[in-house]
């Protein structure tokens, strides 16, 4: 351990050797005059180029990628505040219990400029990406890199296998943007406490703090790295550095408490397992133990790791593996192993609050987690290696060698891993080998061959998940809805019947199978189950749709408007749902009324064919 704590001014090896080859004295410092600050400069920025170019490798395949079903809708395609770039939705209201309103308003700037094209939405990810890189660089030779360790460094993060979720997956756009913020505040930070600006960082790292916030909640872990930082520059830690921070404390806790707050209120901390409060922490130990060994080596990469049935032995044993770190960093806070702990402690402080111990999502893990996390162990990787060629110079091309041979490794993992980010099918077909078992997989999957217009395909993965997952009616709620899709209305009733018989509390199926009961004329049980669906879940606006579309079959035209009235003060920008009223108005007699809604589709209308069809409905009842 002693290793970690040798100079890095000139290492003895290095110094007995130019010793006793008997440089010249004037002839060594003309060598390093000759070099100018600024050719030194453009120098050190060469070590950074390998890993921007291995970057640009692996991940400039996702440009030509498409969205996933997974999130995607959600956050992009189904989003009204992107569609129709409301940034007051975007900014006041969550995603899945997820306030990151930043990332969401850089998607409505794309979707503006392209619409669905998913290049542009890639492209951004990579090219955050490697700001992050190039920030990760800068921030290694502030943090007692030489320019060679920084590169590696750099190509560590740029290319390692569990940085392929945070930048194939255009949802995750929130983790490549509050990292670039994050990493700039920690780099104003650290220059300037260097420089000895004791107080001029505080507004500039607050101003990108806040930025990074609301991209995503990961980032209120930025004082206690700020304090990792000092402790690596200091060698302890005093009361005086934690209050300094105070602010940023104090923001990290209003920020932690209202995003826990938004995922309680959306049912995303809903747990949906039978542990015990000891298996949730058994569950967060195995993550922590598992995060620091796929860090050397990735093994078994998923986009989902679904939760076991029942834990295996080694999510207990793991409480070991956060013991002995814990031990580590305290005996080596108190032997100054400084190195060795920053490292450690600069992982454990931005893993250790999405480790699932409230059960937060459909996994136990998620690769994405250590985007930022994994700046501490690549550090120390790279701090080892600039340590062991100091020491054994002789062996530094072997050394380089091997270190190049483990990096290629990496970059292929990595590439062939993004490339089940293509779609929907790649991606959930990749998980559905690794754990057969999930149902989440093959329901997924279903979805999108449904998508694609493969039925048959589809049918067989929606009947897997159900296998899989018979507690579960929403897998029935997929299937029936394919089936409705397919004009096989009584196939579907039968599907939603047993979703409920499994989820009677899931109102999507009652209002499913309320369009199918009207489908087929049983009027009086759709109208039974559009109700119930509606009381399960009043802003089901499918549910609404679907009651007024019940209600003007049956020619109960003054209800049917006043479910207009209310679709359309809840979405404004459906134009068709004025041109369905304005014809409903028309057959019971508001001649004006109609031609008011027909005028104003008109106006807001954009594809041409559309607006003439509009323009002769209003013709006719201009006519009347």
């Amino acid at each position: 351990m002693t290793s970690f704590g040798v100079s890095l001014n000139m290492p003895q090896a290095m110094a007995k050797r130019a010793k006793k080859q008997g440089t010249p004295k004037a002839k060594r410092t003309a060598k390093v005059a000759s070099a100018t600050p600024a050719q030194r400069s453009t120098k050190h920025w060469l070590y950074l180029l390998p890993a921007l170019v291995a970057a640009l490798v692996v991940f400039g395949q996702t440009v030509g990628f498409d969205f996933v079903n997974w999130d995607d809708e959600l956050n992009v395609i189904d989003n009204r505040g992107v569609t129709t770039f409301d940034l007051q939705a975007i900014w006041t209201e969550t995603v899945i219990g997820n306030y990151n309103p930043l990332p969401i308003t850089t998607f409505a700037i794309e979707h503006a400029l392209v619409g669905l094209d998913a290049s542009l939405y890639h492209a951004t990810n990579l090219v955050l990406h490697l700001i992050n890189i190039a920030l990760v660089f800068f921030l290694g030779r502030r943090l007692r890199l030489e320019p060679v360790a920084a590169g590696i460094l750099a190509l560590l993060f740029a290319i390692h296998p569990m940085r392929v979720e945070s930048v194939a997956w255009v949802t995750e756009r929130k983790d490549v943007l509050f990292t670039a913020f994050y990493f700039a505040a920690l780099l104003v930070y650290e220059r300037r406490r260097q420089a000895g600006a004791s107080g001029s960082w505080f507004w500039p790292v607050g101003g990108l703090f806040l930025l990074a916030l609301v991209s995503k909640i990961q980032a209120v872990s930025l004082p206690l790295t700020m304090l990792c930082f000092d402790y690596l520059r200091q060698g302890k830690l005093s009361l005086r550095d934690g209050l300094a921070k105070a602010p940023y404390f104090l923001m990290s806790l209003l920020v932690g408490l209202a995003g826990l707050y938004f995922l309680g209120r959306d049912g995303s901390l809903d747990d949906a397992t039978t542990y015990t409060f000891i298996d949730r922490l058994a569950v967060g130990a195995y993550a922590y133990a598992v995060y620091l060994i796929k860090a050397v080596m990735p093994y078994e990469m998923s986009p989902l790791y679904p939760y076991p049935a029942k834990l295996p032995w080694q999510a207990f044993a793991s409480f070991g593996v956060v013991l002995a770190t814990l031990g580590l960093l305290v005996v080596g806070y108190l032997r100054d192993w400084r190195n060795l702990v920053f490292g450690v402690a600069l992982f454990s402080v931005n893993v250790v609050f999405m480790l699932q111990v409230l059960g937060a999502g459909q996994g136990y893990l998620a690769d994405r987690f250590t985007y930022v996390g994994y700046l501490g162990l690549f550090w120390l990787m790279a701090f080892a290696i600039q340590q062991l060629v100091a020491q054994r110079s002789s062996a530094r091309m072997a050394i380089y060698a091997g270190v190049g041979v483990y990096l290629l490794v990496l970059t292929t993992l990595s590439y062939r891993q993004t490339q089940i980010w293509q779609n929907g099918g790649t991606l959930w077909s990749h998980v559905s080998k690794l754990y057969p078992r999930a149902g989440t997989a093959h329901g997924n999957l279903g979805q999108y061959l449904a998508k694609q217009g493969d039925v048959q395909a589809a049918m067989l993965a929606y009947g897997k998940a159900i296998e899989v997952d018979p507690k579960s009616g929403a897998y029935h709620n997929s299937r029936g809805k394919l089936q409705f899709d397919q004009g096989n209305s009584t196939a579907a009733i039968a599907d939603y019947s047993a979703g409920i018989t499994r989820e009677p509390e899931l109102a999507e199926l009652y209002i499913n199978r309320g369009a199918a009961y009207a489908k087929t004329g049983r009027y009086p049980e759709a109208e039974r189950d559009l109700d119930q669906g509606l009381t399960l879940d009043p802003e089901n606006f499918n549910g609404l749709l679907n009651q007024s579309l019940l209600l003007y079959t049956t020619q109960r035209y003054d209800e049917a408007l006043q479910v207009y009235d209310d679709m359309l003060r809840r979405r404004p920008e459906r134009v068709d749902l004025l041109q369905e009223r304005g014809a409903i108005k028309a057959a019971v007699g508001d001649i004006a009324g109609a031609q008011a809604d027909m005028t104003a589709a008109i106006r807001q209308e954009q594809d041409p064919a559309v607006r003439a069809r509009y323009q002769q409905t209003l013709d006719q009842l201009n006519l009347r």
